[in-house]
């Protein structure tokens, strides 16, 4: 997927809303529109047989859901999905979409979901083609007379145990004494305190509940002082 050339696709379940995104997209010079359609069999079969880039998808169509449908991709596309109802967003987050459009859809409301598009695309080609971004990730941890040499993208989520922290991997725990509050001050921008007791790694998030998280096989809960917080970390860092 270029800049140039991202090949757009819409699902949409009124005619009006197709028309609407239509215009939007012919702005804007590098989205490209290679199909349309009201119909979520119709758009399964497409999706299954053709390259799509981006997917413009309405959340409440016929046969299959528009969240139904995506999950019945095997490899599904980059997704913004347009909507009348709320209620969806969360879910909307859990599977990963680049951006979720509450109708009646503004321009400009369109076109930032576009620059997220933009954004998320070049951390990707970052991380693939380069490792300087590791080089200043790194964390020295001390636990007794250790000192542990962590990157923090390998933090799946820190934990506050009295005088102590936890640090929590795929593979390991690390305990070390140090405060949450005092490590906040050198925290990267993924990282981000959901708790008194917790921090998390929105690298590693699997799952957005109401009042819980899940990354790793592990439930989290979030904190009332924390959740506004935490969501405007989530849209700022997708």
């Amino acid at each position: 997927m270029t800049v140039s050339s991202i090949k757009a696709y819409i699902v949409e379940d009124e005619i009006k809303a197709i028309e609407l995104l239509q215009t939007y997209i012919q702005r804007i010079d590098f989205l490209e529109i290679v199909g349309t359609t009201r119909n979520s069999m119709k758009a399964f079969s497409y999706l299954q047989a053709n390259e799509v880039d981006l997917l413009f998808l309405d959340i409440n169509i016929p046969i299959l859901s528009g969240i139904e449908l995506f999950k019945s991709i095997s490899q599904p596309p980059k997704v913004i999905f347009t909507t009348a109802y709320p209620e969806y967003a969360v879910e909307g987050f859990n599977l990963e979409a680049v951006d979720y459009l509450l109708k009646p859809i503004s321009f400009p409301r369109f076109l930032k979901a576009c620059e997220r598009l933009l954004k998320q695309q070049k951390v990707n080609n970052a991380l693939d083609s380069t490792e300087t971004l590791y080089l200043s990730d790194i964390v020295y941890v001390k636990s007794g007379v250790i000192t542990h040499k962590l990157s923090w993208r390998e933090i799946l989520y820190l934990e506050k145990d009295e005088n102590y922290v936890i640090y929590h991997t795929k593979q390991k725990r690390i305990l070390s004494r140090q405060t949450l509050s005092d490590l906040e001050e050198i925290f990267p921008s993924y990282i981000c305190r959901i708790h008194k007791t917790y921090a998390v790694s929105l690298l590693h998030i699997q799952r957005l509940e109401r009042e819980s998280l899940h990354v790793y096989q592990k439930t989290l809960p979030i904190g009332r002082t924390y959740k506004q917080q935490l969501l405007a970390r989530i849209k700022m860092f997708g």
